[in-house]
């Protein structure tokens, strides 16, 4: 067993604000409190947690309902204990392995901080509010995608029911039968995803928190309240954070309208209603008075997390880490805090077979993790004989050294005849590069293996252009590697490390 590691400018798809939170903090630091690679940055969030006792009673009560029993919950329950929080939407077979690298980052940094003399504990945010059912339908298997019958319709997702669930996973027997304990038609999404979750995860010191519980709700109402009586303040800030982020180059997250974009919606009736905000006539007062029934949006919603829990770290994946640009203002107008943002751990596991023909081709792993066509036009770039490739490269040199030359005396004799040089320079430039193109085509044209050894790749490692651990579900990965496959990732995590970890399992 053994890997490598991946910086995020090099992979397809990485966003300019995440690579700089990650490699450049200095570019970012206005729109972010803490520099996760800062080892210190994680002191100076924990000492301005100010975390009353009869709120952590409050929490340490509604977590019970999830976590009876936990001694992380007993460890919750006292005063100093910090959190580490991340989440997820409660989707099909756990959701995608990313998921699972999210919760064992959390775990891993728990475990760091008690270490170190601050006692932490591992909190999973189970994303059941969210409305889009669409979004966690279905999972993806190796050969096999899965989906489950449920349309959005107003409610909040995790309370959807399953329906049409296959008889047959074609999983390993163990995994199989993990699956089927906890997806069973007519069960909501949001137990299905919190059984699996929590059989897997709970034995590691992982805590549950459901935001439709109602004793968490109660229990985190009156930060609701108080957002719903300065939601003009906070929205008007909102549409300056978002300029502030367009003139920096980047681009917000969530369009915010000052008159339009609420932070929060309203549940009634079993339904997720959005709420219309218009600032003139706006009565803060009637809205708080919803207390508990009061949902946040996606910028307030971590500010909300973070207000009920003493959250020292949020790990987070690279689109959620950009909300934080944007919530960052929520968290200083009504928390005067803010955790370290952390990105979570990232891999992709290599199995045998890619490794073999990434070695025989020699290719870097950076140009695997892109799209089909690219991984093939790689491997046969390599298949062109050296001859043939040198013999390109030097008529073309030959060419260009020719007309160089020819150029730099006809812009003594007429500056037009040069720029016309010019031009002809640039067809010629094209016509060596389509037809190395050609060759490279031709070449792959006639190595059938190849063609099957790029599809390999791109089916493991790149699906339809996607990261692997964004497209396949957790229980592809454990259905392969097993049970073991838990702690093999949590072994592999490394405080400080924020790149993309290429892990050969085989």
């Amino acid at each position: 067993m053994n890997g490598a590691c991946l910086r995020h400018d090099e992979i397809p798809g990485s966003s300019r604000l995440f690579v700089d939170l990650v490699y450049d903090f200095a570019k970012v630091k206005a729109f972010y409190r803490h520099d996760p690679s800062d080892p210190e940055s994680i002191g100076r969030a924990v000492a301005k947690i100010e975390y009353p006792a009869a709120r952590r009673a409050a929490v340490a009560d509604a977590l019970g309902v999830l976590n009876a029993g936990s001694p992380s919950l007993a460890l919750f329950a006292q005063e100093g204990t910090v959190a580490v929080l991340t989440g997820q939407q409660v989707g099909l077979y756990g959701g995608p392995v990313y998921t699972l690298y999210k919760a064992l980052s959390a775990i891993h940094t728990a475990r760091e901080l008690t270490a170190k003399g601050t006692p932490a504990v591992p909190i999973f945010w189970l994303a059941t509010e969210d409305h889009d059912v669409e979004e966690i339908r279905s999972a993806a298997f190796w050969d096999r995608d899965v989906a489950t019958k449920a349309t959005s319709d107003g409610r909040p997702a995790g309370e959807h029911l399953l329906a049409g669930l296959p008889e047959d996973l074609q999983l390993a027997p163990e995994i199989e039968a993990l699956a089927k304990r906890h997806y069973v038609n007519g069960r909501s999404f949001g137990e299905s995803f919190l059984g699996l979750v929590k059989e897997l995860l709970a034995p590691l010191g992982m805590l549950f928190a459901d935001p439709l519980e109602p004793a968490l709700r109660a229990a985190g109402a009156p930060f609701l309240a108080e957002a719903a009586r300065r939601q003009v303040e906070l929205s008007a800030a909102m549409v300056v954070r978002g300029r502030e982020l367009a003139a920096a180059g980047y681009h917000a997250q969530v369009h915010f309208e000052r008159d339009e974009t609420s932070l929060l919606f309203l549940l009634e009736n079993g339904l997720r209603k959005q709420l219309k905000f218009h600032a003139d006539g706006y009565d803060g007062e009637a809205m708080a008075a919803h207390g508990a029934a009061l949902s946040p949006n996606a910028l307030l919603r971590p500010v909300w997390q973070d207000w009920m829990f003493p959250t020292a770290v949020l790990v987070a994946g690279p689109g959620e880490l950009a909300y934080f640009a944007q919530s960052e203002v929520l968290y200083r107008l009504l928390l005067d805090r803010m955790p370290v943002v952390t990105p979570r751990a990232f891999f992709s596991i290599v199995d045998a077979k890619t490794a073999k023909i990434v070695e025989r081709f020699r290719v870097p792993y950076a140009d695997m993790l892109h799209n089909e066509e690219h991984v093939r036009q790689t491997l046969a770039k390599r298949l062109v004989p050296p001859s043939l490739t040198e013999a390109l490269r030097e008529a073309e040199q030959s060419v260009t050294n020719a007309m160089t030359g020819l150029e730099s005396k006809l812009e003594g004799f007429d500056p037009t005849l040069a720029r016309a040089l010019e031009a002809s320079r640039r067809k010629i430039a094209f016509q060596f590069a389509k037809n190395r193109s050609k060759v490279v085509n031709e070449i792959l044209r006639k190595d059938e293996q190849a063609q099957r050894q790029a599809a390999h790749i791109s089916h493991r490692l790149a699906p339809h252009g996607h990261l692997q651990e964004r497209h396949y579900s957790l229980l592809a990965l454990l259905s392969d590697y097993g049970i073991e496959f838990i702690p093999t990732i949590l072994a592999n995590i490394h405080e400080g490390c924020f790149d993309h970890h290429l892990l050969l399992l085989g």
